[in-house]
């Protein structure tokens, strides 16, 4: 460990749970122990392997987070997610063992959507339901297979369904969804809802919609049903998540795809997962908004620029969670 303590402003740093580091594997960022509020000192250095002895000897020192600077965070998160989709195709891996890993994901997950102010209360219920998915997965062997194949054709494809995964039940929580199946089928509608990508070209997923030819958006479309088409293939899964998958880019304005569906017509869960779809692709980092919106502004602008296409008692819930956790109310 160095003998030089760095300063560094606290709001420049991201605290990572020491016990999500997996051992033996090498860490993509420097991690420091925080001293004070403005001195870290550093511990690991970026490319080095996380050792065991040096983790318990921490642990025992009642030290239960390493501090990653806020600008490295994305780098632990992807290489967290990576992990996952190896970890669930692992056939010799207990169920205990593919929860851990996909709870660490999903909790790199819920650290980058933080800006959202999610409670610690609601992180935990996600967490848990995550949890169930895992099992979900163990249990039918084809679902592991799938998160792999998402996680091999792009990470930030694994990332962005892991994000709507952990937001989708938040948000059925919001609408009085107390039903715990309820919320495992949105969590992994939300997992499965862009399966179908899979099977396009990852140089068309890689360029904003603005630059896509009409030939290019037509092939773009057709993602929704290719996923139908994979899932039905399986025989396993389960009808409400089909739907999920088929109509998370329908609105409640005739106006998505591939259907043209309005809103009374669209399955209640895939109403949920559209939006959040839609909410998560404005406020996390990706090809399509390189200059992510807050929570706040991606509701104005859900509202007022987009016409708010979506279903009413959904958004409502949706705005519930943010201003929520935000102390605010959104314009």
């Amino acid at each position: 460990m160095s003998d030089d303590a760095e300063i560094v402003p606290h709001q420049e740093m991201m605290p990572i749970p020491i016990q999500d580091f997996i051992s033996g594997v090498s860490v993509p960022v420097d991690l420091y122990v925080r001293l004070s509020d403005q001195k870290f000192i550093l511990l690991v250095k970026r490319g080095t392997k996380a050792s065991p002895d040096q983790m318990s000897s921490y642990k025992e020192k009642t030290v239960t987070y390493l501090w990653a600077k806020k600008s490295d965070y994305h780098m632990v998160s992807q290489q967290n997610i990576a992990l996952a989709g190896v970890v669930v195709a692992k056939e010799q891996l207990s169920v205990k063992q593919k929860t851990r890993v996909l709870s660490t994901a999903a909790n790199t997950v819920f650290h980058e959507l933080e800006h959202i102010g999610l409670s610690l209360g609601a992180y935990q219920n996600a967490r848990q339901v995550t949890e169930a998915v895992v099992t979900m997965l163990e249990h039918h062997k084809g679902f592991a297979a799938l998160i792999e194949s998402l996680n091999q054709h792009s990470d930030e494809l694994l990332r962005h369904s892991m994000a709507v995964s952990v937001l989708s039940p938040i948000v059925g929580q919001a609408l009085e969804w107390e039903k715990r199946a309820t919320l495992e089928k949105l969590a992994l509608g939300g997992l499965l809802h862009d399966i179908g990508k899979k099977s396009l070209p990852p140089e068309l997923l890689s360029k904003p919609k603005a630059q896509m030819s009409f030939e290019e958006h037509q092939l773009y479309e057709t993602h929704p049903f290719r996923g139908l088409e994979l899932l039905q293939t399986l025989g396993c899964v389960p009808d409400d998540v089909v739907s999920i998958v088929y109509e998370h880019h329908e609105n409640a304005i005739g106006q998505g795809f591939p259907q043209r569906l309005r809103d009374v017509k669209i399955h209640p869960l895939a109403r949920v997962v559209g939006l959040v779809d839609q909410f998560v692709n404005l406020t996390v980092r990706n090809v399509q908004s390189p200059n992510p919106k807050s929570p706040a502004e991606a509701l104005v602008y859900m509202a007022h620029i987009m016409g708010q296409p979506y279903n009413k008692e959904v958004f409502r819930a949706l705005e519930k969670v943010v201003t929520r956790q935000n102390g605010s109310q959104a314009a």
